[in-house]
This record gives structure tokens, C-alpha cells and sequence, in this order.
């Protein structure tokens, strides 16, 4: 059951990665603006093409690895969990060798062939844009955090009856392979774990409200609506992440609670029900919105809504590599992703540094007390 477990991540990731490309923005390419006058470049596509060819290919291969691994060597889950991990972060690495060696062409071919020079650049403001937008409310990300703050609790006045070793880490058959010694730390780890990760799609939700909407100036109404539909969306995926994250580690910590009632099928069936969940939404949301709402059919009226004497702002030089986004004259905390589905923070921020730093560091801290 792990192989199976991680053949199938395995292909999710593959899978993913390789089609990416063809879920983002035109005008956005391997991190790389690309302004309307040369989205059908035909070097473009090709570019495009390999990069799917190549990271599918590659895959392929590292799947027939895993899997002629498992047929020799029967290894057991342990050693499944390790190469399955490795496999996993080569597929990665992988694609993102791909994108660089693009990103890198990409600029070049700009840069040599001055695709900016002679154009107007414009910069689309909608005053009306935060008004309609349709995001859920703060609190259905708060009430999860306070059943796992009862659950806590519960856990911590039930400290006396539970065993000196307290479970923290399971394997993927579903049986606990990780032990600490029991202390207030370790028994209250999960839900402050949870807490952390539950802040952090409340902090999304309510960064995305004063998110700079990136309205196409040539493609105004439509962008718009796209942009509308890409938050909704977002939100909800953020609240599906949230449920699912809550009933998962809600489980475990009910197991540490009550081990007598622990059951390893039990806890193997709610961790793929998690995954299921976790990777059916991601992709879901992939096929059906894509990068800031691309994949959404809009109908709207051609009229006054195309302007060709104008480009968009070329902002490359807020994006390094195209991955992090760095501007501090932007007050938007969260930036849509130039390449990949989803949000990023503005590293340019003071506010995205400290909301890190709270979370990497409370992690830790967790980590090292309870060991």
C-alpha cells in the first residue's frame, strides 16, 4: 500500500508539472512577461512543448525506477518512504532545471530582440474590483481553529492517563514509527501544528482582499472576471484544505488521546482520504480555474473592452527568476504565482518576513521542544 501511496503522488507531481505551462497566463511564460505583440511566438510553443515532452519523459523513467526497485529489492515501508521522498524531489528538480534553462531564454530573446521597445506600457486600476469580490468569510477559517484548540485542551486534561511515549510521526502503513517523551509539549504538538497551518489559510484568505488585481489592459473585462472567479475559487480551495487538514490531524491527535482505540487500517484509510482530498482539489482547481482564473470560460462584450496601442506593465524586474516576488512600493502581501497555480508573498513586504518567521520559527520550536 505505501508503493502505491507514492506511485501515485509520484504521478500527480509528473503529471502537474509537466502540463503547467499550459494553465498560466499567455502573457506570462517560464516567469517571463511576455507582452501581446509576441504570445504567438512560435518559439513560444515549442518551448513549451519540450518542456511537457521532457518533464513527462523523465518521469516515466523514474516511475519504472521506483517500481523495478520495489520488484527486486521488496523493501519495506521505511526504506518505500525514504526513495519514494528521493524520487519525488529528483521529479522536482527536474522541472525546475527545465524552467530555469527557459526562464533564461526567454529573457534573453526579449532582451536581444527588444520586445518592450516602442510600446506604451499601462497599468489597469479597478476602484470598484475589491467591492465584488465573493470571498468566504474570516470565520469559516476560524471555527476549525477553535474545535482544534478544544481538542487541544481535552488532550492536556487527559495528560495523567496517557502513555510515557507519545506518538509523532506515522508511517505510510498507518502505524506510528516516531515516539517522544510524554510532556505538555509533546502532547499539545499536533493541534499547535494545526493551529499553525489553519492561521496560515486564514492569513491567505483575508491577504487575498488587498491583493492587486492584475487586469489585462487589452483584455480588461475578461481579465477582470477571470481575476473575480480566481480568488473565489481560491478561497474556496483554501477552506477544502483547511476542513481536510482539521479532520486529519484531528484524528491523529485523538489517537495519541486514546490509543487503546488506535487501528492502523484506520489511520492508513484516513491518510489516503486525506491525499485523495488534498490532490482531487489541487487538480480540480488546476484544470478548472488555472493561473489567475485563465481556464474560466468568460462572455463578455468585445466592445471598448481591447486596446491595442497599450501593453501591460512589464514587472520582471520585481520577479527574481521568475519564482519570488520582491517589491516594497507594492502594498499587496500576496502576489498571484508567475509560474505555478496559487499565491505567493511579497518578499519585498516587512509584514511577509514576519508572517515567515512566526511560522518557520514556531514550527521549530515545536519540533525541539517536544524532542
Amino acid at each position: 500500500m505505501a508503493a502505491i501511496i507514492f506511485i501515485i503522488i509520484l504521478l500527480f507531481i509528473i503529471s502537474l508539472q509537466a502540463f503547467l505551462p499550459r494553465f498560466l497566463k499567455e502573457s506570462e511564460v517560464f516567469g517571463v512577461y511576455v507582452p501581446d505583440t509576441h504570445v504567438k511566438d512560435v518559439r513560444i510553443e515549442r518551448l513549451k512543448s519540450r518542456y511537457t515532452n521532457t518533464v513527462l519523459t523523465t518521469g516515466a523513467v523514474l516511475i519504472l525506477i521506483f517500481v523495478g526497485w520495489l520488484w527486486v529489492v521488496q523493501p519495506s515501508d521505511n526504506q518505500i518512504g525514504l526513495v519514494g521522498m528521493a524520487l519525488q524531489l529528483a521529479a522536482l528538480a527536474i522541472a525546475m532545471a527545465l524552467y530555469a534553462k527557459n526562464h533564461l531564454s526567454l529573457m534573453r530573446w526579449k532582451k536581444e530582440e527588444q520586445w518592450i521597445a516602442g510600446q506604451v506600457e499601462r497599468k489597469v486600476v479597478d476602484l470598484q474590483f475589491r467591492e465584488q469580490l465573493k470571498l468566504l468569510p474570516n470565520v469559516y477559517f476560524i471555527l476549525p481553529m477553535l474545535i482544534t484548540i478544544g481538542l487541544g485542551a481535552y488532550g492536556l486534561s487527559q495528560y495523567d492517563s496517557l502513555p510515557n511515549q507519545i506518538p509523532t510521526h506515522w508511517g505510510p502503513s498507518g502505524e506510528a514509527d516516531a515516539f517522544a517523551k510524554k510532556s505538555y509539549v509533546s502532547v499539545s504538538s499536533l493541534p499547535l501544528i494545526t493551529l499553525l497551518l489553519q492561521g496560515m489559510m486564514l492569513f491567505f484568505n483575508s491577504a487575498m482582499k488587498q491583493s492587486g488585481a492584475k487586469i489585462r489592459v487589452r483584455h480588461k473585462k475578461r481579465s477582470r472576471e477571470q481575476q473575480l472567479a480566481f480568488r473565489k475559487y481560491s478561497s474556496w480551495l483554501l477552506f477544502i484544505v483547511t476542513i481536510s487538514m482539521t479532520v486529519f490531524m484531528s484524528y491523529l491527535q485523538l489517537t495519541i488521546i486514546a490509543p487503546s482505540t488506535m487501528s492502523t487500517g484506520v489511520t492508513l484509510a484516513f491518510t489516503i482520504g486525506y491525499l485523495i482530498v488534498i490532490l482531487g482539489s489541487v487538480f480540480y482547481y488546476t484544470i478548472k480555474v488555472g493561473q489567475s482564473g485563465t481556464m474560466i470560460p468568460v462572455e463578455v462584450d468585445s466592445s471598448n473592452q481591447s486596446d491595442d496601442a497599450f501593453i501591460d506593465v512589464d514587472d520582471d524586474r520585481y520577479w527574481k527568476w521568475g519564482l519570488f516576488y520582491v517589491n516594497k512600493d507594492d502594498p499587496s502581501i500576496l502576489v498571484e504565482k508567475r509560474f505555478g497555480i496559487g499565491w505567493t508573498v511579497n518578499m519585498g513586504h516587512i509584514k511577509s518576513w514576519v508572517f515567515l518567521a512566526i511560522l518557520i520559527g514556531s514550527i521549530i520550536l515545536i519540533v525541539k521542544l517536544q524532542s
